[in-house]
């Protein structure tokens, strides 16, 4: 199947008679979830890491873009025009929205095989490294069993939602059992891939890092139990009001509908608490008009508010300003947020799911609720808007593992991962002879 799509050319690939792209690489890394011009903060988590892991070995990304030609007709240059390292190619991937889904793995592969060969990088691949598990992981093992090199997969939040479906269930496990190598974003992920293979796992546990270099506490000389007065003030923030703020895609996985429908109960005990909802759409336009809807049913304008995508530096402003930070997803592999939260020395409520029970670690950082319990939400928030945190013991928390500790784990892992797929292919090839 990955040959057969290898020869469709409408892949966004240079045309025959263009040079390809060369490049001594050793692992070729490959997502759809990563950053572009269109959507700078997508995956920027994943950037972080392979940057990271580029300072130590020989490596370029293959980040396939969805397409389809009446939804999509804009073409994506093949080779990203910076020059930062590691390098990224994006073969264009056919993908009808909503239909098929269940064929999006033979999608993906088909663009990867497309972007390894159209970038010159077919006879230099000594490892392939996925990020997220559906389509990507599903996809690329596909690719290295065609390449006949070794596959390590990381494992994200994706794991929980996308396995609820019985055929991509099935595509995943079969990944999940013949990969050489896992590396999994928190502990909860791992135990849930091992309990769907029914065995166990080649399995590494590296939760993400934090951009200790932006989400860092403000020190400008308030007290360690204040939030930032000048990050408020750059933000126009009045002084005399509580700030909670959340930040995520708009889309109903993140809860903010939790959020809006707690808020009534949280402003009667608390005065005037306003919440600030930080993040842009996730194509879930039905969600985000419910949400508005919520919004005026509850009287809530002015209350609560969205912010829409803002850039990194900004949201690190507004999570040293925030009196507190909650997170009310359905479902987290390793919240990048609430780490995110922690490093600035913003306390957290958040939902006991997944991988949060490994971030809020002490009362001293926050709290955990169960889903869907209201009562607890409110209470929770309640509480973390009346007491007196230590900023900065949270921030020292927060900042403790940076990308540069994460790099450096994973570049191990990976090292790893192709020594002993060197020595398997010595000991086929001693066989033979």
């Amino acid at each position: 199947m990955v040959s057969r799509l290898g020869r469709n050319r409408r892949d966004g690939l240079p045309r025959r008679g263009h040079a390809p792209y060369v490049l001594g690489v050793a692992i070729i890394s490959t997502t759809m979830c990563y950053p572009h011009a269109a959507a700078p903060t997508q995956g920027i988590f994943v950037r972080h890491r392979l940057r990271e892991i580029a300072r130590h070995l020989p490596l370029a990304v293959v980040a396939p873009v969805p397409w389809f030609p009446i939804l999509r007709p804009k073409r994506v240059p093949f080779k990203d025009s910076t020059t930062e390292n590691p390098p990224v190619w994006r073969p264009r991937m056919f993908c009808i929205p909503g239909v098929r889904k269940s064929a999006d793995d033979l999608l993906y592969a088909g663009a990867l095989a497309h972007g390894i060969s159209g970038a010159g990088l077919k006879d230099n691949v000594q490892l392939l490294d996925a990020h997220f598990e559906w389509p990507d992981g599903a996809g690329a093992f596909a690719v290295a069993k065609e390449l006949r090199v070794p596959f390590v997969c990381t494992l994200r939040g994706k794991l929980v939602s996308q396995t609820k479906y019985p055929d991509r269930r099935k595509s995943i496990i079969k990944m999940l059992t013949g990969a050489d190598g896992l590396i999994a974003v928190s502990q909860s992920l791992a135990d849930l891939a091992r309990e769907l293979a029914g065995r166990d796992l080649k399995m590494h546990v590296i939760p993400n890092g934090v951009d200790t270099e932006n989400f860092r506490r403000f020190e400008d000389g308030q007290a360690p139990t204040k939030p930032s007065q000048a990050a408020r003030e750059a933000l126009g923030w009045d002084p005399g009001v509580r700030y909670v703020v959340s930040v995520g895609h708009v889309q109903r996985l993140k809860g903010w509908h939790r959020l809006i429908e707690a808020w009534p109960a949280v402003r009667q005990r608390s005065g005037d608490a306003r919440l600030v909802l930080v993040g842009g759409g996730a194509r879930e336009r039905r969600y985000e008009r419910e949400l508005r809807r919520k919004i005026e049913m509850h009287r809530l304008i002015g209350a609560v508010r969205f912010t829409g995508r803002v850039e990194p530096d900004d949201v690190a402003r507004m999570l040293n300003a925030a009196d507190l930070y909650v997170q009310a997803s359905r479902s987290e592999g390793w919240c990048n947020a609430i780490a995110e939260a922690l490093g600035c020395g913003c306390p957290v409520v958040a939902t006991n799911v997944g991988g949060n029970r490994e971030l809020i670690t002490s009362d001293a950082l926050g709290a955990l609720v169960e889903l869907d319990d209201r009562n607890a939400l409110v209470d929770a928030i309640v509480r973390g808007l009346s007491r007196e945190w230590n900023r900065r013991q949270i921030a020292q928390a927060g900042g403790r593992r940076d990308w540069q500790q994460v790099g450096l784990e994973c570049a191990d892992v990976l090292r790893g991962v192709m020594s002993r797929g060197r020595r398997t292919a010595a000991g086929d090839s001693a066989a033979r002879a």
